[in-house]
């Protein structure tokens, strides 16, 4: 636990650096739609497609190690495992974020594992679900969250490079006092972080970038949406070099969820 508050307390300064430090385009981008969908249970793929999320379905009917706070957990998937992020409520109404991991398609799960303990957020179950991917091509599991933490809230990530065992301590992504969504996606070295900005007035998506398998993140994009409108629940899909991110847009309509959907390359 301190060896987490520490590590995170000094590479905040590095994250600060790098957010107002960036002056190159990190990623390269090729086109812009909007797309309308009649379920928001969607993911995004790589071809830039919305498809069903059949492991956030998935994750209704699984049962994990220890108590979850509803709709909490989420699921991902590398060959024949099973991995599990999701916030167990603690007796001061904080939480610990933990993970388990199955190989047997979710009937049985190894014991929990602390991804991070340190929460200072008194809300109980009132909070945001963590992100999570399995990377078949490193092995690494990668979790990104929103949590109020010794320091202050912000959006943090954190690292298994043991299949899940254990995790590395937790690294900022941006603090802000508005906790929101993100979504985590990774392709050997390459991890990317799609979040809500924690500080603007106008809900907004960024993006965090690693060329380093999420030891540490390089660049930042924020804003990356505009600011005509709302914009929530971001998804990100990354493969080698090429990445697909989209966002719920506040667009009215006569029914469904409007999402814009932006490709681009990583250079």
């Amino acid at each position: 636990m301190h060896l987490q508050l520490a590590a995170r307390a000094t590479l905040g300064l590095v994250v600060f650096a790098q957010l107002v430090g960036c002056t190159s385009a990190p990623v390269e981008w090729a086109s812009e739609r909007s797309e309308q969908v009649v379920s928001p249970i969607v993911a995004i793929s790589t071809n830039g497609a919305l498809v069903d999320d059949s492991l956030v379905r998935m994750a209704a009917r699984v049962t994990p190690p220890s108590v979850a706070c509803a709709g909490s957990l989420r699921l991902a998937r590398s060959g024949s495992r099973l991995f599990a992020v999701w916030w167990s409520p603690r007796a001061d109404s904080t939480a610990t974020l933990a993970s388990s991991r199955s190989s047997d398609g979710g009937a049985t799960w190894n014991a929990m594992v602390p991804v991070d303990t340190t929460d200072h957020g008194v809300t109980g179950c009132i909070r945001a679900p963590a992100a999570i991917a399995a990377d078949s091509a490193s092995g690494y599991v990668h979790v990104a969250y929103a949590m109020v933490a010794a320091e202050g809230p912000g959006l943090f990530f954190a690292h298994s490079m043991d299949g899940g065992a254990t995790f590395h301590a937790p690294v900022p992504i941006v603090y802000g006092e508005r906790l929101g969504h993100t979504s985590v996606a990774a392709s050997g070295d390459r991890v990317v972080v799609a979040f809500e900005d924690p500080n603007s007035r106008t809900p907004r998506i960024g993006l965090a970038l690693s060329k380093t398998m999420g030891h540490i993140f390089e660049d930042r994009v924020l804003p990356l949406s505009n600011d005509n409108g709302a914009a929530t629940q971001p998804l990100v899909a990354v493969q080698s070099n090429r990445i697909t991110v989209a966002w719920q847009e506040s667009v009215a309509s006569s029914g469904g969820a409007t999402f814009r959907i932006r490709r681009g390359t990583l250079p």
